[in-house]
């Protein structure tokens, strides 16, 4: 086959979005480690932003919808720690989404101040975690990825965070839940904290 010049310059420019992207990532991933554990007050919505620009790269080719009902609430925390954890849990969700063979594929992030707390519940269609480890998926050496060499610690130390740090828990469940008239059966992980003065 005769490799065409177009072509070529085709997949050079796509190489260098590529680089670009990547280059901007690790800068990014480096600003995000700066003052992991400073306090400071912070809108959600641009929590959610960060939080998406770190994992945007590998929901584009997985052909997941995120479906976003995030309100502007204004809190006190460290922020960098509360984006380990929805990177966390996103990611776990992502996970189990592509092992999946149906079509429609959704995680769904809603964010609500209930009683002086913030609520944030990230939920997926995923079928829901086996009942049998339901109890167990905050132990510390707790995984389902032995055949990708997982260490268990995404949710213990997303659990340690919020619980140590925040004050608040952190709860998983399986749920049914309706969307665009479709029902669905997948996990939640809900993440509640007290809205601090």
């Amino acid at each position: 086959d005769v490799i065409q010049k177009g072509d070529i310059e085709k997949s050079m420019d796509g190489i260098t979005t590529s680089v670009q992207h990547l280059s901007q990532t690790i800068d990014y991933f480096r600003d995000f480690f700066k003052d992991n554990k400073l306090k400071s007050t912070f809108l959600l919505s641009h929590t959610f932003e960060k939080t998406f620009k770190l994992v945007t790269s590998q929901f584009k080719t997985s052909n997941i919808s995120i479906i976003k009902n995030i309100e502007d609430i204004s809190f006190l925390g460290s922020e960098n720690e509360l984006i380990q954890v929805l990177i966390n849990i996103l990611n776990n969700a992502r996970d189990e989404l592509i092992k999946k063979e149906q079509k429609q594929k959704l995680i769904l992030i809603d964010t609500r101040v209930n009683n002086d707390e913030l609520e944030i519940s990230i939920k997926d269609n995923a079928g829901g975690i086996p009942l049998k480890v339901l109890d167990e998926v905050f132990e510390s050496h707790f995984t389902t990825k032995q055949d990708s060499n997982g260490t268990g610690i995404g949710l213990y130390m997303s659990k340690m965070i919020i619980t140590e740090h925040m004050n608040g828990t952190l709860e998983a469940k399986n749920v049914d839940f309706i969307y665009e008239n479709n029902s669905y059966y997948g996990a939640q992980f809900k993440i509640l904290v007290p809205l601090l003065d």
